[in-house]
């Protein structure tokens, strides 16, 4: 069964906390490296044609305004991706991943 509009389940809350982790260590947000820590350290969307599900996580976390794309970009080829201030407040669902991150570093 579909989850209703504007959920935030686990996979949404292993985004935040990755997007956290890499704005404490001076890391970019992007869709692709998002997705290789998802695969690599979460084993979530494993397979290539997964990505796609990475954006669609993405757009409906900017869409309930719990990230947002930053618009001072360098490079033109990569949306980046960092948390709001609703997106920090949200910490407490998402820092049992955020310790997972840490720990294994």
């Amino acid at each position: 069964m579909p989850k209703p509009y504007g959920a935030t389940g686990a996979t949404k809350m292993k985004i935040l906390a990755i997007i956290c982790y890499n704005g404490t260590c001076g890391q970019e947000s992007y869709g692709y490296n998002i997705w290789q820590v998802l695969k690599n350290r979460f084993h979530t969307y494993v397979n290539n044609e997964d990505i796609r599900n990475v954006y669609h996580h993405l757009n409906g976390l900017c869409e309930l305004n719990l990230l947002e794309r930053d618009s001072n970009l360098e490079n033109e080829t990569r949306c980046m991706y960092k948390l709001t201030e609703s997106g920090y407040a949200y910490m407490d669902k998402y820092k049992i991943y955020l310790k997972l991150l840490e720990k294994d570093s």
